[in-house]
Order: structure tokens, then sequence, then C-alpha cells
């Protein structure tokens, strides 16, 4: 623990807030900021550097949804909770189609 944190650990025990405190959340604050800004990119500077981020957004979007895919698949299901989730999603398309059809027949007779 560093003499910073020792501080901030001591001070935030105590009831009233000092100065340490204070000193300890702007540097706390700082440290976000940098961390921050260091890994997202400023925000469009120009046209060029526009179309740069957006390419990289996509490329980030991409890699974090194809890692999801895998670690989803990776989760072992219990086969009961795996049969109640497909009654489940049987029951719940066969209320979709009988409230499609009673509207069906609503409109049908008005």
């Amino acid at each position: 623990m560093s003499a910073v944190e020792g501080t901030a650990y001591l001070t935030f025990l105590s009831q009233t807030p000092t100065s340490s405190v204070l000193i300890c959340k702007r540097e706390e604050k700082r440290r976000d900021e940098k961390s921050r800004a260091s890994c997202c990119p400023p925000l469009f500077k120009s046209s060029q550097s526009k179309s740069n981020h957006s390419a990289v957004t996509m490329e980030r979007v991409q890699h974090m949804t194809k890692s999801a895919i895998r670690r989803a698949s990776q989760i072992e299901v219990n086969p009961q909770a795996k049969r109640n989730l497909q009654e489940l999603f049987v029951n719940f398309t066969l209320i979709l189609i009988c409230l499609l059809l009673i509207y069906i027949i609503v409109l049908l007779s008005s």
C-alpha cells in the first residue's frame, strides 16, 4: 500500500472529510481520466478520423460479439433447465399465435 492509499484509508475512517481525502479523490479522478484517455480514442477530430473511428468501433463490436458467442457456447446447461426453457419458448410461441388469431378474428368481424 502506498503512502497516498494509506492516507486515504486512514482519513476515510474519520467522520469528517479532510483535505487529504479531497486530494486523494482528485488524484483518483485524474488517474481515471488518464486511463480512459489511453483506452478510448478521442472523439471525432476530423472527417478522416471520423471514418477511422467508426472502423475501429466496428472492429471492437465484432470482437466483443465473437468473444461473447464463444463464451456463451461454452456454458453447460442443466438438461432439466434446458427442457424447461424449451417448454417455456413453445408456450410463449403458442400464446403469440393465439393472440394473433384473436386479433385477426376481431378485425374480420368488425
